[in-house]
């Protein structure tokens, strides 16, 4: 996660430089972005989800962990817009009969985004798309999972009225399995271009 944080650091910082001098109407165009929040698995049965014969008794030991994103979409008015997005989900980490060991998940997101303005730059928005996920097993008895499955959440988004950046505040569900399915609650900023 670190490698992240030292990667997206800089590029948002510069856009943020960039972007006052701009002044670009927020009603449409390029946006991004990064987040930090907390992830959380739920209804996880490590002994189904990684379709390893070799793992039984399996039981969730640490369920949350911190969690990391980078956006970058575009408006097309102030009701819709596309986004691609990538998310480090953190680690869980798990017990079994053969041994313990974590998994590290992450995801790569497109979504359409509707959004609702409500008052003085805060407005309403839900997200509903597919994710590239992939869960690396780490120090233990289950195999790799990966998949493309549905992404889903809800949100609000304040928009500054001087400057054409904004921040968010999102919940969001990455629907991997029905033996593994994660919760996202992230805080983000971003740059409209």
């Amino acid at each position: 996660m670190k490698k992240f944080a030292l990667f997206a650091a800089p590029l948002f910082a510069s856009s943020l430089v960039a972007a006052p001098m701009a002044m670009a109407d927020t009603s449409s165009g390029i946006y991004s972005g990064v987040g930090v929040g907390s992830a959380q698995v739920h209804d996880a049965d490590v002994s189904s989800f990684s379709e390893n014969n070799t793992v039984s008794g399996s039981r969730i030991t640490d369920n949350n962990d911190t969690a990391q994103s980078a956006f970058v979409g575009y408006k097309f008015n102030d009701w819709f817009s596309t986004e691609i997005n990538y998310a480090d989900l953190g680690d869980i980490a798990y017990d079994a009969d053969q041994g313990s060991g974590h998994y590290q998940t992450k995801a790569y997101s497109l979504s359409a985004i509707g959004e609702l303005p409500l008052f003085y730059g805060v407005s309403g928005y839900a997200r509903v798309g597919a994710a590239y996920w992939k869960a690396n097993a780490q120090e233990g008895p289950a195999s790799n999972q990966y998949g493309t499955d549905p992404v889903y959440g809800l949100g609000l988004k304040y928009q500054f009225e001087t400057v054409p950046v904004f921040a968010r505040a999102e919940y969001t569900r990455y629907d991997m399995d029905s033996d593994y399915k994660i919760d996202a609650a992230m805080a983000s900023v971003g740059v409209q271009f």
